[in-house]
């Protein structure tokens, strides 16, 4: 009797596992319990056993509690070895104490020994200061004597000087025979083309440079830096009046006036009109600021 190729010489079963029409069960051949024996038969919608995976859950638990154990026996062992070694730096910190205790009184008592031997040294000083003081206030005396000429002199100069800054306020136009040069203005310049001019605001006190009270009404005062005091200046109006008419600006545009300066007040144009002055050459109460040609016809007298 011959048997079919895919049949055993010792089984007439057919060899591995045969598969039935149910998908639920599987049947093992001999192949299989000889590869997994101690496995047990297991459907295929079955799950698996909760044995190992318990056992694995319980062995991570129980290497964190080893871990943790370490742990905290490595925080007290270091704990207690700083405790001990706490007593050591507490004497070594009072011995330090100690010592600084010891040099501040050597150091007090090295003080007062020198304060001893200054005081000794002030008393010898002292005396020997007292002759000087004698001669130096015999010698003060003669230098006040030969110094009173001198002084005399300075208060004759200071009230020329007063003099002269009272003229200030005096000080008419005019215009110099011979022409100006900077040396005798300062170095300033002797004409300018274009500056600003604009009227002093009312209700301002003013004092000139010589101390006298402003006069409003004065048509020949002005205040600029530009200038020394007691210089004459020649004022021409310049065109550019935007809030004029025509017929005003014909009025007014090219017309000249002769003011001094008699203050060094400063604003953000280059020359402060009294309204007295400002009106000979713009519309007092129209014009707030003007443009004029500035030339020096005179120098401070």
């Amino acid at each position: 009797m011959t048997y079919p190729a895919y049949m055993s010489h010792h089984f007439r079963e057919p060899r591995g596992a045969q598969d039935f029409s149910s998908p639920q069960v599987r049947v093992r051949g001999a192949n299989d319990f000889r590869q997994y024996s101690s496995q047990r038969l297991r459907l295929p919608n079955e799950r698996p056993p909760l044995g190992p995976r318990f056992r694995q859950i319980v062995g991570a638990i129980l290497t964190l509690a080893m871990l943790a154990g370490i742990g905290v026996g490595v925080y007290f062992g270091v704990t207690l070895l700083l405790e001990e070694d706490e007593p050591a730096t507490v004497e070594l910190g009072q011995s330090a104490q100690a010592a600084q205790a010891e040099g501040a009184a050597t150091s007090v008592d090295a003080q007062t020994s020198q304060q001893s031997e200054t005081a000794t040294d002030a008393s010898t000083e002292s005396a020997t200061t007292e002759t000087a003081a004698g001669d130096d206030t015999q010698e003060a005396t003669q230098a006040q004597e030969t110094a009173e000429p001198s002084q005399g002199e300075q208060e004759t100069q200071q009230a020329a000087q007063t003099q002269d800054a009272v003229a200030v306020s005096l000080i008419e136009p005019r215009v110099a025979d011979q022409q100006v040069t900077p040396a005798q203005i300062g170095g300033a310049e002797i004409v300018a083309q274009r500056l600003t001019a604009e009227p002093i605001p009312s209700g301002i006190p003013r004092t000139l440079a010589d101390g006298a009270a402003y006069d409003p009404t004065e048509p020949a005062t002005v205040f600029t830096s530009r200038w020394p005091v007691g210089t004459t200046l020649r004022l021409t109006r310049l065109p550019g009046a935007t809030l004029l008419t025509d017929e005003e600006q014909a009025e007014v545009v090219g017309t000249e006036t002769l003011v001094v300066v008699r203050g060094t007040e400063s604003s953000n144009s280059d020359l402060q009109l009294s309204p007295a002055a400002f009106e000979q050459i713009a519309f007092y109460g129209t014009e707030r600021i003007i443009a004029v040609r500035v030339e020096v016809t005179a120098p401070p007298p």
